[in-house]
């Protein structure tokens, strides 16, 4: 009930039921993120309604309660503080969209990551390797504020060219232990290619956008203050610079590895530009600051050499600064649950005429609004097209210029025979009009409207008779 209803997360729900089903990401599935994610939703479909739920909880709570571990052995007075920030953090629901996003679980990796490198077990470097994968396997831009912290593991101790070895064949013992599995597993369905293609490459072509660094910075700081990130991360960054300058031991490299882990955080942001494009409010970008900022802090309070910021006094009254704005906000979404949000698909007529239908896979397409995608997870069926996924359209004019894509799916939706299209392209879903025609036509070809008082913006469309009948070659491929 207190999930928060988002598009991303509808598509991951099903990539798990396509899993489940047999299906296979990267062929049967159009989507850019690496493929753990989808197997975590798998894990969560068979384990029930609950079952995602009861993952994320358990991979939360698990790193609140190192983290708290941490702080008692370092014998901090107040060990609590921290882990309550974490999750304050990690819930605040201007960022998190709820549970289920990759950059939640990448921040998890991340500061179970930490407790694990400052607590220094016969297997750290092994974990630390299993982590690694973890992240790049979950979300590949999540590495960047993991990089300065697993330089420090390995740079820690000065060890000598053995030691150096062991730690990174036990480091490459732990990234192969989940790498390998997944990798078998997509290659046995003949599925490495476009894995590559549309997890990595793809990311790499059409996310690099060109925005002047002064406009960057606007839209970040105005995202932090509109998610009430901005008073943490200064508060954070002003003590770990205060204890740098005041620290004359050699836990320095502690502290400015986790500074460096901050200002890697923002990497991806500056790198995609989705905040400055304003193609949507992309504040969950800011998820990974729910583990770097109690990385930061907790480096300030264990490693400062000046008796001020390791006192009883200073640690309440900053922890107090860090904690009381989030838990106001905390407060204000409990006060102001929507637990139904699936109604604005659930509640309209569209949806109820599509229920009573008795749909099997394959027999019902959307495009245009991404959260109708619950539509093939309330009805556990498959689309016909793995072209699920339709932002591009309305954000570059140039994507699919040949309308390869488009004839692919409706290609698809003609083998496949499929009874009902919802569709929510009015001109403005299309940058490029020629995909608009070419769409409109189509449609206007081998479906026709069903007639019901629907709902504005949506048109529901029924294949046409003559259409079941048309003799069809094996088509355009999907990609």
């Amino acid at each position: 009930p207190v999930d928060i209803w988002y598009d991303d997360k509808i598509i991951f729900h099903y990539a798990g039921l396509l899993i489940a089903k047999g299906g296979i990401p990267y062929l049967d599935l159009f989507d850019h993120k690496p493929p753990l994610v989808y197997f975590f939703n798998y894990a969560g479909l068979m384990l029930g309604s609950w079952g995602l739920w009861l993952i994320d909880t358990i991979l939360v709570a698990g790193a609140a309660f190192l983290l708290y571990e941490r702080s008692c052995e370092k014998r901090l007075p107040y060990p609590y503080i921290l882990p309550l920030f974490f999750n304050l953090l990690i819930r605040n629901y201007l960022v998190c969209e709820g549970i289920g996003m990759t950059r939640a679980y990448t921040a998890i990796f991340l500061l179970l990551a930490f407790c694990i490198l400052i607590g220094r077990s016969r297997r750290t470097f092994f974990w630390l390797g299993l982590l690694t994968a973890a992240t790049f396997l979950m979300q590949q831009d999540q590495l960047l504020p993991l990089l300065p912290l697993l330089a420090y593991a390995f740079a820690s101790g000065r060890p000598p060219t053995r030691e150096t070895l062991k730690r990174l064949t036990e480091s490459a013992v732990g990234f192969l232990v989940i790498t390998v599995p997944i990798l078998l597993y997509i290659g046995i369905h003949h599925a490495l290619t476009p894995f590559w293609r549309d997890a990595f490459l793809f990311n790499f072509s059409w996310y690099a956008d060109k925005v002047p660094f002064s406009k960057q910075y606007r839209a970040i700081h105005a995202a932090l203050t509109a998610t009430d990130n901005g008073m943490p991360l200064l508060i954070c960054v002003s003590l770990a610079f205060t204890a740098l300058f005041r620290q004359t031991t050699k836990e320095k490299t502690l502290i400015l590895a986790a500074l460096l882990a901050t200002a890697f955080a923002f990497g991806p942001q500056l790198f995609s530009a989705r905040l400055a494009l304003k193609t949507s409010s992309f504040y969950y970008y800011f998820l990974s600051l729910s583990a770097v900022l109690p990385i930061l802090t907790f480096t300030v309070w264990t490693s400062a050499g000046e008796p001020f910021l390791s006192s009883r006094i200073s640690q309440a009254f900053f922890g107090f600064l860090l904690c009381a704005p989030l838990l106001y906000n905390a407060a204000q979404h409990a006060t102001h649950l929507t637990p139904h949000s699936e109604n604005i698909v659930t509640a309209t007529p569209e949806f109820q005429f599509l229920r009573s239908q008795s749909l099997s896979d394959y027999q019902l397409y959307e495009l245009g609004d991404n959260n109708w995608i619950y539509t093939y997870d309330t009805f556990r069926i498959l689309a016909p097209s793995p072209w699920i996924y339709h932002h591009f359209w309305s954000w570059y004019p140039h994507w699919d210029a040949d309308h390869h894509i488009l004839a692919s799916i409706g290609q698809d939706l003609l083998a496949h025979h499929t009874r009902y299209v919802l569709d929510f392209s009015e001109s403005a879903t299309f940058a490029d009009p020629t995909a608009y025609a070419w769409w409109k036509s189509f449609l206007e070809k081998h479906y026709q409207p069903v007639k019901m008082h629907g709902t504005p913006g949506v048109t529901l469309w029924q294949i046409k008779p003559a259409a079941i009948d048309i003799p069809l070659s094996a088509g355009p491929p999907a990609w």
